[in-house]
């Protein structure tokens, strides 16, 4: 079984895990909050720095281009009629002075027309040439790489009344761009930068970069980087907190002035975070000293509690086993576990006076007491108790009373159900020997309906026998009868061959007769025709004669052909009303082998009934029997009932 917790170790869990909570969350905040305002204030003071040093760069390049402009106005450059070695001159003159790399002047499709030897014959193929011939105006190129020396061209218009007519071109070290760059110092491995229009870094504080010519776009691929890289390009001021190669940086951007040029400063978050880590884990380590120093005085308080407690709870704990007799120590507190003890003690005295005064009750009602009076010795809600007992007895003495009247009736009852139980059995013992009577009825019966079963299924088989006899005569029948009528439509067709025959003869006499007169006037040569007409006059009437014979003799056998086949219909129209009257015959089989089913089974149900209504019929007997013998233990108990109840004591004096 589960050892349960004490009171000491639920207020010691408790107290240490709000404790433990309430430190965490106020660390979880401070920490965040800490993180935020950090990152805050840097990104503002990133982005000041940053609008500084553009606005920086921007004044250095003005300072290159107020240069370049101060020496455009150098009347040897702007007069036409100084001659090439007079401009080299005044160029050889200010280079000595400003840290030029080389200066030249070029006509207006990009062709030097005159300076130093190492300036290209050529500006057509620069970017900044495009600009120049656009907008006819100073243009600063991006830094380039050329002769061992990042340079920096600055290039401008030369004009007279308002007339471009040559461009004067000056290169610069990159130093002055590249001092701007290193003077932005933002952590230890802090880097800032500057990208053209398109996203090409142009400028870098490591030189080695610059080589690379990467794009930001490509190099620090993201969505999110995508659209403030977008910003940086358009030309606007912002500062963020970016990821970069998978590091989270803090990325403050402007604009450079006069320039297609956005400066860009960007430094670890690590590198300024190190602080707050080291202050978070000292706040963590002052929040666990803190919670262990609680612990020690959350302990100690829990001790003063759990032993006062204790007194209270070991009385209780002894209460709970039935022990009313030990004294309870009261502790000395003056706070609430001395109520608590003063109060189970008093607890404790009143329950012994009342389980006394219930185990005195109790005990005249074990002795069939039922007329001593409960103790008015309880108080309080244990009044009930009192009530309750009260209550028990009065309804032990009702109970009673009315036991003593239902004993002297059920006495009465008891007779009489033994003179029903009686009567009952003799009347079941009859009805068994009548439904006995009737089943023998039944069972005669039953075999006489299977014997007519069994004559009505020779009958059907009978008449299923004749019914098959009678079709096929009549299916013979009808046979006979096709036969008859197509033998008599023969004979008429004999009959109407004879009659052409017949015709046939009589014109062979006529032919005969009007040949022997035609051979008579022939004389002798129509002698030999003569006798030939005589023999066909001849062979004529022997064969009327004959066909006068077969004429007769095929009237009298259509006649008995006739004859015959009314004689035949006459049979086959019988054989059709022999073959319905069996049919009708054997449906009355069928119905009545159906018919005597249906009662075989009716008989069978009846059979099942009886037999039912028997085994009711003896159990009604059996339970007849049985009632009388209950109703007999019954008149008994309810004697001795009487003489217990004689026995009891109630109020009013003992029942009688």
């Amino acid at each position: 079984m589960e050892k349960k917790k004490t009171i000491k170790q639920i207020i010691e869990f408790y107290v240490i895990c709000v404790s433990v909570l309430l430190g965490v969350l106020l660390t979880l905040v401070m920490i965040i909050s800490s993180f935020v305002s950090t990152d805050s204030i840097l990104l503002e003071n990133l982005q000041m720095m940053a609008k500084a040093s553009a606005q920086n760069i921007s004044a250095n390049l003005h300072l290159l281009t107020d240069r370049m402009a101060n020496l455009a106005l150098e009347d040897a450059l702007t007069d036409e009629k100084a001659s090439k070695e007079e401009k080299q001159e005044v160029l050889d003159e200010r280079e000595t002075r400003i840290e030029f790399v080389w200066l030249g002047g070029y006509d207006l499709s990009g062709k030097k027309l005159y300076g130093d030897e190492t300036a290209p014959g050529s500006i057509a193929d620069k970017k900044y040439y495009t600009y120049l011939a656009k907008t006819n105006n100073i243009v600063i190129d991006e830094p380039y790489f050329e002769d061992g020396y990042w340079q920096l061209c600055v290039a401008l218009p030369m004009a007279k009344e308002g007339e471009v007519h040559s461009y004067l071109v000056g290169s610069y070290k990159y130093d002055l761009l590249h001092d701007v760059l290193c003077n932005i110092n933002i952590g230890v491995t802090g880097d800032s930068y500057i990208i053209n229009e398109e996203g090409n870094i142009i400028a870098d504080k490591d030189l080695d970069n610059m080589q690379k010519h990467e794009n930001i776009y490509e190099l620090y691929h993201s969505g999110k980087n995508k659209e403030i890289f977008d910003q940086m390009v358009n030309f606007q001021t912002g500062s963020e907190s970016m990821r970069l190669k998978g590091v989270s940086h803090y990325v403050a951007y402007a604009p450079v002035a006069g320039t297609n040029w956005t400066l860009i400063i960007d430094a670890p978050r690590r590198e300024f975070q190190g602080v707050l880590f080291g202050s978070v884990f000292v706040c963590i380590v002052l929040a666990i000293v803190l919670l262990i120093a609680a612990r020690f005085v959350i302990v100690k308080m829990a001790d003063r509690i759990s032993d006062s407690l204790a007194l209270a709870t070991g009385r209780l704990t002894a209460l709970s086993d039935g022990n009313l007799k030990d004294e309870v120590v009261l502790a000395q507190t003056n706070e609430e576990a001395e109520i608590l003890t003063s109060a189970l003690a008093k607890t404790i005295a009143s329950l012994g006076s009342y389980i006394d005064d219930i185990k005195s009750s109790l005990g005249y009602l074990s002795q069939g007491d039922y007329s001593q009076d409960v103790p008015d010795t309880f108080h309080g809600d244990f009044s009930a108790i009192r009530e309750a007992l009260v209550s028990i007895v009065m309804s032990l003495n009702q109970s009673m009373q009315k036991i003593s009247h239902c004993s002297v009736a059920v006495n009465e009852n008891s007779s009489e159900v033994s003179g029903y139980a009686k009567r009952l059995y003799d009347g079941s013992a009859e009805q068994t020997a009548a439904l006995e009577r009737l089943s023998g009825s039944i069972g005669q019966l039953t075999e006489e309906i299977e014997q007519i079963s069994e004559h009505a299924k020779q009958v059907k088989l009978c008449a299923g026998g004749a019914q098959e006899k009678v079709s096929q005569g009549q299916e013979k029948m009808d046979f006979m009868l096709d036969t008859m009528q197509d033998i008599y439509q023969n004979m008429q067709e004999i009959t109407k061959i004879s009659q052409l025959i017949e015709e046939i003869s009589s014109q062979t006499s006529l032919l005969a007769l009007n040949a022997s007169i035609e051979a008579a006037r022939a004389g002798e040569s129509g002698r030999g025709f003569s006798v030939v007409a005589q023999q066909i006059g001849v062979l004529a009437d022997q064969t009327a004669s004959a066909l006068k014979q077969s004429g007769d003799m095929i009237g009298q056998a259509s006649s008995s052909i006739e004859k015959g086949l009314k004689t035949a219909e006459s049979t086959a129209e019988s054989f059709h009303e022999i073959d319905q009257a069996t049919e009708k015959f054997t449906e009355i089989s069928h119905n009545m082998a159906s018919v005597v089913e249906q009662q075989k089974k009716a008989v069978c149900m009846v059979t099942q009934e009886v037999d039912k209504v028997l085994e009711i019929a003896n159990t009604n007997q059996q339970l007849a029997r049985e009632t009388e013998q209950t109703a007999a233990l019954s008149l008994s108990q309810a004697e001795e009932l009487g003489e217990v109840v004689a026995a009891v004591k109630l109020r009013g004096g003992a029942f009688k």
